[in-house]
């Protein structure tokens, strides 16, 4: 061994005849000891001194002062105990040793060597101590943190409260935590987790916290300047912090006094600064003495830097002690010592050595936190009852401790479990999974398994210090699919509900950091973990009555939060809204509905609806639709009951059937002349009741469902036209947008909104070429350049290359501002900066400028009282259960392309209902079946008079095909005649195959022509 600095060699009990040793000491003080033991442990404090022999035994030894000021080192003392000591920690006076059981020892030098074991830590075993000047930290082997001492500065990380404490406590914030070493200096704690982040607390006002400041902190902070930093090792003096990563680098801050942080200057680092000088050298080795710092290279060179007065640097004379220089240690070529380890403490420093031939079992201070990945393999044999005793304690410890089950499962390849952050959670989740699977399939390890787990979750932080403390999360997850899948006979949805509680019990931040997890999972596995909650939800709606509880809700706003989190995941690696929903029963669906209608009037109600207007993400587009058309039966028939009442209050009679409708009498020349006087004066009330369209007096019951249909084609295809000139058109003229002048009065945006509702109301869809964007508003979703793209390509990619394609340079030397020319009239994009030049840095907010004023400000005033119409028919709340894309779908119809679903459900009527089928049939089908799929789709408007069908609905699209009545009987003269208002198509019994071909495409020809006039009129 060899001794350098204040009083270096004194005390410690030599060989005989050997105070020096056989090599002389060097030039630079550095004294070698030859000792008649291994040493496997010291540290140094102000006044003490302490060390363990590789045979377990332990000795003290005092600095005593005398009267006029001078130090001095007394004999070495045995300190007795009946446990072998591992490790041992000093303060200024006071020693804390560890047993090799764990068992925590403290010994008081100014008065007594016999150790007295601390009570609160009795019962627990205990890894790693640590000693500041007045305080001591332990870490327990299942990943705890305790403290003791005095708590000027914040030293204990207890939070601000008395000044100190004399027995252990419980440092909660770092539960969860999977820490590998604790480390103490001065007035500071830290603690090192098993994946590098680092953690202070305590003094801080040299910046020896490492955080950019000097405000002391009195919990546990995170040194975010270490993140990803690979940190291995915490070491601490008196006011200044040395780290050590696994690349051998070396980064201090705090009191550059001295010189003690190697910068080549004497200034204070407020955060961790690399030890350029060391660079090439990689470090495997750090010490802290007082005020200075030494380490030890893989080459097994020593460097020293700091404070040298008591010739604690070994460097002898020499001048520049703030940077790293080599310690001379004498060397025997007979007996080559290979330096092992290093210690510093107080103004001391010490090394110690092995020989070539002279191997020592050393002391392991290192922690290798409890963790499931090996301990799995051994629960699983069949065993007897007293190992099964063992194994369900182990099972309960390590299942009850968030820190061991964080600990668990990392990823080791290539050590990418330090790349740690808010977005990679350092997991390896098909190695948990695989481990779980081994579990669940002894049902008295799952048993137990379960049973630990549900009382460790009401434990756990609210919001953890360390990203780490949150991967439980996922791998509860992990374990929940396992479980689902392999228990799923037996399965009970308690333990789902109580991660569930945990999960939503968490911090925003830490549900962030979760969420920002979830979207960094593989697809697969995100639709794993999507599942767990899905079949949680699943079996619980199953159950009659379905129970509205708070632990139904916490597994619908997890599965939102999931939903929320695939959401912020590019496009092509998104999983499709389907996944998320759930099959639902219509008749809980009914209740919901009844309740929410109850609870939205602000009835007394002991229950709320459980999914409607809270978690539409779970229903799927057929729920939905069957939700909205079953609340516009209720307000149907609450519309009818208040008008009944009114009319019979108001006149005091029985009010005529007709009275309780919304009745449109309307001219087939004028329809929607007569539409908009008729909506003009009608009341808010009417629009809610069922709607009646009668072209003449003489109709049918059978005629409403068709002359409905016909008025909204009518109407639209009239006022959504060019001649009209109520909206703009883009370019190829196949999309309107709202004009950012009205050419109309205002009232009729409103009244198209309203006719709008209507359509959605009474079930019709219309024809309304409006790009995606209108749906979007409508249910208030951001305008984004996708829109702009499919309304104007040629606008939307000019502003695309923007964003992607020119360089900063490229789009500063175009010299664009903030203006676009809209309608013939310059417009400000920025009204606060007119003239703002358009740059590299501000191009995003360009585009968003010009996006925002083409779909929002430019429009406002004439798509507000859209919205107003548009609301005042159909419930805000309901249809906002709709996705933008899906609104559209509902309201114009879906593309149809399943031609044989259509010649199954086509029905033949008169000459044409035959079995086999008629020749003028199958001769039709075969040239039906000769179309290509824009004739096939303009059949389709032929026949039906839309180009879409209702969504939902495509499973029984059906048209009737009869013979027409001919005077002559010559066929072969006329073309096929279509009935849109009930799509029946009149089809000649035409004499040969070419001729039908012929007048049918030529039918199709005209009407598509005709359709398209009518678009641009």
């Amino acid at each position: 061994m060899f001794a350098w600095g204040e009083d270096s060699q004194r005390g410690f009990r030599l060989k005989v005849a050997s105070h020096v040793d056989s090599r002389p000491t060097t030039d630079n003080g550095v004294h070698p000891m030859n000792v008649s033991y291994y040493i496997t442990d010291l540290s140094g404090g102000h006044n003490v001194l302490a060390f363990v022999k590789s045979n377990g035994n332990a000795f003290i030894i005092r600095t005593n002062v005398s009267k006029d000021g001078r130090r001095a080192r007394g004999k070495q003392k045995f300190v007795e105990w009946k446990e072998k000591i591992r490790a041992v920690s000093c303060g200024d006076d006071m020693v804390t040793l560890l047993s090799e059981r764990g068992t925590v020892l403290c010994v008081d030098a100014t008065r007594t060597y016999i150790p007295r074991p601390l009570e609160a830590l009795c019962s627990i075993p205990v890894c790693q101590v640590a000693c500041g000047s007045q305080h001591s930290v332990a870490l327990t082997k299942d990943g705890q943190v305790y403290t003791w001492g005095q708590d000027s500065r914040g030293q204990l990380g207890l939070g601000k409260r008395k000044p100190g404490a004399n027995s252990p406590q419980h440092l909660r914030s770092l539960s969860a935590l999977p820490l590998v070493q604790i480390a103490a200096g001065g007035e500071q704690s830290f603690a090192l987790s098993v994946s590098g982040g680092v953690f202070g607390w305590g003094r801080n006002h040299c910046g020896q916290l490492g955080l950019g400041d000097t405000t002391d902190r009195h919990t546990p902070t995170p040194v975010h300047c270490l993140h990803m930093k690979e940190t291995i090792h915490i070491s601490c003096g008196k006011n200044h912090t040395a780290t050590l990563t696994k690349t051998g680098a070396v980064f201090t801050f705090g009191s550059g006094q001295y010189g003690q942080l190697g910068h080549n200057s004497f200034r204070d680092e407020l955060r961790p600064r690399l030890v350029a000088e060391l660079w090439g050298a990689k470090v495997s080795m750090t010490a802290c003495g007082q005020h200075h710092t030494l380490v030890l290279t893989d080459s097994k060179r020593i460097y020293s830097f700091g404070c040298g007065e008591q010739g604690q640097l070994g460097h002898g004379g020499e001048s520049q002690p703030s940077v790293p220089l080599p310690v001379q240690l004498p060397q025997d070529t007979a007996d080559d010592p290979k330096v092992r380890n290093i210690f510093a403490g107080g103004n001391c420093s010490f090394a110690t050595c092995r020989s070539n031939e002279d191997i020592h079992e050393e002391a392991n201070n290192d922690v290798t936190p409890h963790c499931l990945d090996d301990a799995i393999d051994k629960w699983t044999p069949e065993c007897d009852s007293k190992s099964w005793k063992k194994i369900k304690q182990e099972i309960h410890r390590m299942f009850s401790s968030a820190s061991c089950v964080n600990a668990s499962f990392l990823e080791q390849s290539k050590d990418k479990h330090f790349q740690t952050s808010s977005k990679y959670s350092g997991l390896n989740l098909s190695l948990a999974r695989r481990a779980f699977k081994k579990l669940v399939k002894k049902d008295n390890v799952f048993a137990e398994l379960e049973a630990a787990v549900l009382h460790l979750l009401p434990c756990l932080e609210k919001k953890p210090v360390g990203v780490e403390g949150l991967r439980i999360y996922l791998l509860l997850n992990e374990l929940l699919h396992v479980i689902h899948r392999h228990k799923w006979q037996n399965i009970c949805t308690k333990l789902s509900e109580a991660v569930a509680a945990a999960v939503l019990n968490l911090s925003a931040d830490s549900l962030l950091v979760i969420g920002d997890w979830w979207s960094s999972l593989s697809p697969s596995t995100m639709v794993r973990h999507v599942k767990v909650w899905k079949q949680a939800l699943s079996m619980i709606l199953s159950c009659r009555p379905v129970p509205r509880n708070s632990g139904v809700r916490n597994l619908l706003l997890v599965l939102q939060y999931m939903y929320n989190a695939n959401n912020r995941i590019a496009e092509p690696g998104r999983l499709p809204e389907r996944d998320f929903c759930v099959v639902i029963d219509k008749h809980f669906l009914q209740e919901d509905l009844q309740i929410w209608h109850l609870w939205s009037k602000r009835k007394k109600m002991h229950a709320e609806p459980l999914i409607l207007c809270s978690f539409p993400i779970l229903l799927d587009l057929e729920s939905k639709k069957f939700a909205f058309d079953m609340d516009t039966i209720i307000s149907k028939q609450e519309a009818i009951q208040h008008t009944y009442l009114d009319l019979f209050w108001e006149y005091g009679c029985i009010p005529l059937p007709q009275d309780l409708l919304f009745q449109l009498d309307l001219r087939r020349g004028s329809v929607l002349e007569d539409t908009l006087e008729l909506l003009a004066v009608g009341c808010d009330s009417d629009y809610k009741l069922p709607l009646l369209i009668v072209f003449d007096e003489n109709y049918t019951i059978n005629d409403i469902p068709l002359y409905t249909k016909d008025f909204f084609h009518e109407v639209f295809h009239e006022m959504v036209s060019v001649e009209y000139g109520m909206f703009m058109f883009n370019d190829s003229k196949t999309l309107a947008w709202f004009p950012s002048r009205a050419t109309h009065e205002v009232q009729r945006y409103f009244q198209f909104g309203l006719l709008c509702g209507l359509a959605m109301y009474n079930h019709c869809i219309i024809h309304l070429p409006f790009p995606l964007t209108l749906f979007k508003k409508l249910l208030g979703v951001k305008p984004s350049l996708v829109d702009m793209i499919e309304f104007s390509p040629c606008v939307g990619k000019s502003l695309l290359e923007i964003l992607k394609v020119y360089e900063d340079n490229v789009i500063e030397s175009l010299y664009e501002v903030f203006k676009i020319t809209c309608d013939g009239t310059e417009v400000d994009l920025d009204l606060e900066n007119p003239e703002k030049p358009v740059t590299g840095q501000n191009k995003k907010e360009f585009v968003d400028a010009y996006v925002n004023h083409a779909f929002n400000t430019s429009v406002e005033s004439v798509f507000q009282e859209f919205k107003r119409g548009f609301f005042q028919v159909c419930d805000r709340d309901l249809v906002k259960l709709f996705r933008p894309e899906e609104l559209q779908e509902v309201l114009v119809g879906k593309d149809f392309q399943d031609w044989a679903k259509l010649k199954q459900n086509t029905v033949y009527e008169g000459e044409y209902n035959t079995t086999p089928p008629h020749p003028t049939i199958q001769m039709f089908w075969e040239v039906f079946e000769e179309l290509t799929e824009d004739q096939k789709k303009d059949f389709l408007r032929f026949v039906t008079g839309f180009e879409r069908v209702p969504v939902l609905k495509m499973e029984k699209i059906k048209m009737t095909v009869k013979v027409p009545q001919v005077q002559d009987l010559s066929y072969d003269w006329y073309f096929p005649e279509t009935h849109t208002c009930n799509s029946t198509l009149e089809l000649p019994l035409y004499s040969t195959k070419e001729i039908m071909h012929t007048k049918l495409t030529e039918a199709l020809s005209k009407n598509s022509q005709n359709y398209k006039e009518d678009l641009r009129l």
